[in-house]
C-alpha cells in the first residue's frame, strides 16, 4: 500500500501462454464472486516481510535475524490461525512479497527468471499452503497481498524482469507468469488478491491491469482482485478489471452509500495502530466497533491492518479491539438518532483548515472530531494548530435538509458560516452569523440537497478575542 509500500519444496515449472497485448486488452478477466466477501464483513490484514519480521531493529522480529528461508520456516501458522479465530476474522489478507525478492512460498518461474536458487528469494516452505490449511479448518478464507511493481528493489531481480518506469512489456509479461504460477497452484484455496503498486504514475492503464487481473485469476476465475491506485480522497473504483475497491485510507472514516461503487464491492483498508503494522490502538473498542457495524450495515467490507510478530502472534491490545468488533457485528443494533431525526448523529467528521484544504491536529490530543456528533453536549470537538478552523460532517447519504443546529462549547465562533455540499467540492452558504454570543444557533432554510455540512469558524482569528476559539459540542442536521 502507498504508506506501507515500505518496507521448502521445489516446484515444477509452469508454462503459462501469454496472449498478445491487443487480445488481452479486449478480454477482461471474469468477474469474481464478492458475495462471500460481503458476508464476511470484516477481516484482518497483516504485513509479513523480510524487512519487518526478520529485522532485529523492528519489534515484529522479536529480536531475531536469520535467513529469510529460516524465518519463514519458523512462522507458526497454527498459532496465527487460532488468533484469527479468536478475533473472529471474516478473512485474512497476508503479504506474499513487497519490493524485495523475498517471497513466502516457492515459485519456479521467479527462480528461473532471476537466477536465484530455491530458498535464496522464494522460501522453500510453502507458507501459503500452510496458511490455507490452518485457516481453512477454522472456516477462515485466505486472501493474498501482491504488487504490480514486483521486486523492483532487488538489483538482480529488477534487471532480470526488465523493470523500468513506465512498466515495460517485458516486465509485465514475466511478472504475470509468476503470479499465474501461484494462481494455478492454489486454485480456490486463495479467494482473492489485494494488489499494491498499480499506480498510474508507474504506467499502469486499463490494458495492463486487464493482463494482470487475468494472471491473478489463473486457476480460479472467481477469485476477487483489487488494484491500488494509492490513497485517494474517498474509497472508489479504479478499474473495470477489479471486483472490489482497494480502499486504502489513512483513517477509518469514509462510508459506503450502498454496497457497490461503479459495480465494485465497496471495501476499505486502514490501520489500527499509529501506522501500518504498528502496535497499539488509535481507536477505542467502541469507536471501531461502531464504525465497522455501520459500514457493514450499508453493505461495505472493512479490512483492519494489525501488527504481526515473527512467531505468528498479534499485538494483544489489537486482539482485544478486534474481538470487540466481531461481537458488535454479531449482536449489535443500529443506534437510533439522538435527538430523534438528527441526520448528523455519529456520522464521519473532520477538523479542517478554514478553507477546507487540509486536516488539522486534534487540540490537546483529546478533542476528537467525532465528539461533535456523539449526542452529548459535555464533549467537544476542537482543532489545534490555528485559530480559525472548519468542522465538517459527512451525512453519507445525499438528502434534502432544512435545519442545522450548532451547540458550541466554552469556546465559540463570533463570526461563522454554515455551508453545505453534495460532492464535497462545490459549497453553498446557507447561513452567516456575525457578532455571535456563543449560545446554541439554529439555522432554518429552504430544503437543500446536501451530503456534507461545514461550520466555518472565521473569528476569533487570533488570541485575546471574544469567544477564545471555536469548539463544537454538537452539530445536528434535520430534514
Amino acid at each position: 500500500m502507498t504508506a506501507s509500500h515500505m518496507l521448502g519444496v521445489g516446484c515444477a515449472t509452469l508454462l503459462v501462454p501469454v496472449a498478445c497485448a491487443g487480445d488481452l486488452a479486449k478480454e477482461s478477466a471474469q468477474r469474481g464472486d464478492t458475495d462471500w466477501f460481503k458476508k464476511a464483513g470484516c477481516g484482518v490484514f497483516v504485513h509479513y516481510l523480510e524487512g519487518i519480521q526478520n529485522n532485529p531493529g523492528r519489534i515484529h522480529s522479536l529480536g531475531r535475524h536469520t535467513s529469510w528461508d529460516q524465518c519463514v520456516r519458523e512462522f507458526d501458522a497454527e498459532r496465527f490461525a487460532e488468533t484469527m479465530r479468536e478475533v473472529g476474522a471474516g478473512y485474512v489478507i497476508f503479504t506474499v512479497m513487497q519490493i524485495t525478492r523475498y517471497m513466502i512460498a516457492p515459485n519456479a518461474t521467479f527462480d528461473r527468471i532471476t537466477g536465484y536458487k530455491p530458498g535464496q528469494a522464494c522460501a522453500r516452505r510453502d507458507l501459503i499452503e500452510d496458511l490455507y490449511q490452518s485457516l481453512h479448518k477454522r472456516g477462515i478464507p485466505l486472501m493474498l497481498y501482491w504488487t504490480g511493481d514486483g521486486p523492483r528493489g532487488d538489483a538482480q531481480a529488477a534487471k532480470a524482469f526488465g523493470w523500468r518506469q513506465p512498466v515495460t512489456e517485458e516486465f509485465l509479461s514475466k511478472w504475470c507468469r509468476v503470479a499465474a504460477e501461484y494462481g494455478e497452484r492454489y486454485g480456490p484455496k486463495v479467494r482473492g488478491w489485494w494488489v499494491d503498486g498499480c499506480y498510474r504514475w508507474l504506467g499502469y492503464d486499463d490494458e495492463k491491469l486487464a493482463r494482470l487481473a487475468k494472471a491473478l485469476k489463473a486457476g480460479y476465475p472467481h477469485r476477487i482482485v483489487a488494484f491500488n491506485p494509492g490513497v485517494e480522497k474517498r474509497v472508489g473504483a479504479y478499474s473495470r478489471h477489479e471486483d472490489y475497491t482497494c480502499g486504502e485510507q489513512n483513517h477509518f472514516r469514509d462510508m459506503p452509500v450502498n454496497r457497490f461503487v461503479d459495480g465494485e464491492q465497496w471495501h476499505i483498508l486502514s490501520y489500527l495502530g499509529s501506522s501500518w503494522g504498528h502496535p497499539g490502538c488509535r481507536y477505542t473498542k467502541r469507536q471501531l466497533s461502531d464504525y465497522v457495524f455501520e459500514v457493514t450495515r450499508r453493505g461495505g467490507v472493512v479490512s483492519v491492518d494489525a501488527l504481526l510478530y515473527r512467531d505468528g502472534s498479534l499485538d494483544r491490545s489489537q486482539v482485544e479491539v478486534l474481538k470487540a468488533v466481531r461481537r458488535e457485528l454479531e449482536t449489535g443494533k443500529a443506534p437510533s438518532p439522538f435527538p430523534p431525526g438528527n441526520l448528523a448523529y455519529r456520522k464521519p467528521t473532520r477538523l479542517l483548515s478554514l478553507d477546507g484544504s487540509r486536516e488539522l491536529e486534534v487540540n490537546s490530543g483529546v478533542f476528537f472530531p467525532w465528539l461533535g456528533v456523539d449526542g452529548r453536549i459535555d464533549t467537544l470537538a476542537l482543532a489545534g494548530g490555528q485559530w480559525p478552523w472548519t468542522f465538517e460532517v459527512d451525512l453519507v447519504d445525499t438528502v434534502p435538509i432544512r435545519r442545522v443546529k450548532v451547540t458550541f462549547g466554552k469556546g465559540y465562533a463570533t463570526h461563522f458560516e454554515i455551508r453545505v455540499s453534495t460532492d464535497g467540492e462545490q459549497w453553498k452558504t446557507v447561513r452567516k452569523k456575525t457578532d455571535h454570543d456563543g449560545s446554541p444557533f439554529e439555522a432554518r432554510f429552504h430544503p437543500t440537497l446536501a451530503r456534507y455540512i461545514r461550520v466555518c469558524g472565521i473569528e476569533p482569528n487570533g488570541p485575546k478575542q471574544r469567544g477564545v476559539q471555536m469548539s463544537i459540542a454538537e452539530l445536528e442536521a434535520y430534514k
